[in-house]
Order: structure tokens, then C-alpha cells, then sequence
């Protein structure tokens, strides 16, 4: 009888061809899962404030001092302005850079930002509306999010949650403005097709 010895260097080996094919095998399930979920998505949060809309505008519209009140953004650079004369800048964090621009803007009720980068794996727009409450106010923030490749979709969807982005600013306005952070949960997610 013939036999065969495994040696080290042949089971290690075979382990890294499990792996391989373990690791094949997860990828093709992430992919298929994120290739059935729909692109677009609305995530919406709320929070209220004991600041008048116009202090609150003010923070919301202030680009520049992003860095000294959102964690994760390293810096702000102000970017020439749209043909539209719309102020645009690149937000630079831990991955990477995003540019974005102003969309609309009805001082101090309704502002819309919008990625302004047709490269990136996502986009989408962001709408902030403040309503007047008492000597405060409600802002409420949608995103209207796009995910144009599926393992990010996976991802999005499945680990992080579509309204992560939102509650995070949330979080972090409530704490600029020493606001209860009650409300900083989004309130309402929703995929569509």
C-alpha cells in the first residue's frame, strides 16, 4: 500500500485553498445580496433645538468650521463656486474626500447639499428643514442616497444601516449645539427602487 504523507508546507497549502474558496464563497453571497437591494434609499432623522432657525442656519451653512464640530473630517477645502453661484467645498476624512454643493438654499427654513463627485460608488442629496418651535426649533434632515455598486449596498444596508450618515450629523449638531441627543436617532428609514 502506497501511502502518502502530508507534509507541512502540502497541508499548508490546502488550508489557503479552504480559505480561497471560503473567502470566494462570502464575496459571491455579499455581492448577490447587494445586487438585490435597491439603489436608492431615504433615510430621515429629526432633532430638536433650543436655538432659533437662524443660529441653527448659521452652524449648518458655516462649511469651514465642519472639522471643529463633525468627528471623522480632518479638514474643509472651499472650492470654486457652480456656474450657478452655488458655494461648493471637499470635505477630507480617514477615506478619503467627498465634494459637495449647494442645491437649493431658502435662508433660514430649507437648505439641500448634494455629493458633487460623479467618480465616487455613491451619491445623493442631503435636505435640512427647520421649522420654528417655541424659542427653538425641529430640523429635520432626508437623505435621498444612491449605492451604484452592490457590495457597498451590502454593506450600507446589512452592517453600518442606510441611516447611519444621518444619525451621526445628527449626533454630532446635537452636541454642537448642546442639545438633547433624544431625538438624534433617525426616525424613519426607507428603501425604494
Amino acid at each position: 500500500m502506497s501511502g502518502r504523507r502530508w507534509t507541512a508546507a502540502g497541508a499548508a497549502g490546502a488550508t489557503a485553498v479552504v480559505v480561497a474558496g471560503v473567502t470566494a464563497g462570502l464575496a459571491a453571497v455579499v455581492l448577490a445580496a447587494g445586487r438585490r437591494l435597491p439603489v436608492e434609499h431615504v433615510s430621515e432623522g429629526g432633532l430638536e433645538l433650543d436655538r432659533p432657525p437662524d443660529e441653527v442656519w448659521d452652524v449648518l451653512t458655516a462649511v469651514d468650521l465642519y472639522p471643529a464640530w463633525r468627528p471623522g473630517l480632518a479638514h474643509v477645502e472651499r472650492l470654486p463656486a457652480t456656474a450657478a453661484g452655488h458655494p461648493r467645498w471637499r470635505e477630507y476624512g480617514k477615506h478619503g474626500h467627498t465634494t459637495y454643493e449647494v442645491v437649493e438654499s431658502a435662508a433660514p427654513h430649507r437648505l439641500v447639499t448634494g455629493i458633487a463627485d460623479p467618480d465616487l460608488p455613491y451619491g445623493g442629496t442631503w435636505t435640512y428643514v427647520l421649522t420654528p418651535a417655541g424659542r427653538g426649533c425641529t430640523l429635520t434632515v432626508t437623505e435621498h442616497g444612491e449605492v451604484y455598486q452592490p457590495l457597498y449596498r451590502a454593506v450600507s444596508h446589512y452592517l453600518t444601516g442606510e441611516g447611519a450618515t444621518v444619525h451621526r450629523y445628527l449626533s454630532a449638531l446635537a452636541h454642537r449645539m448642546a442639545a438633547p441627543e433624544a431625538l438624534a436617532e433617525p426616525q424613519r428609514t426607507q428603501s425604494r427602487r
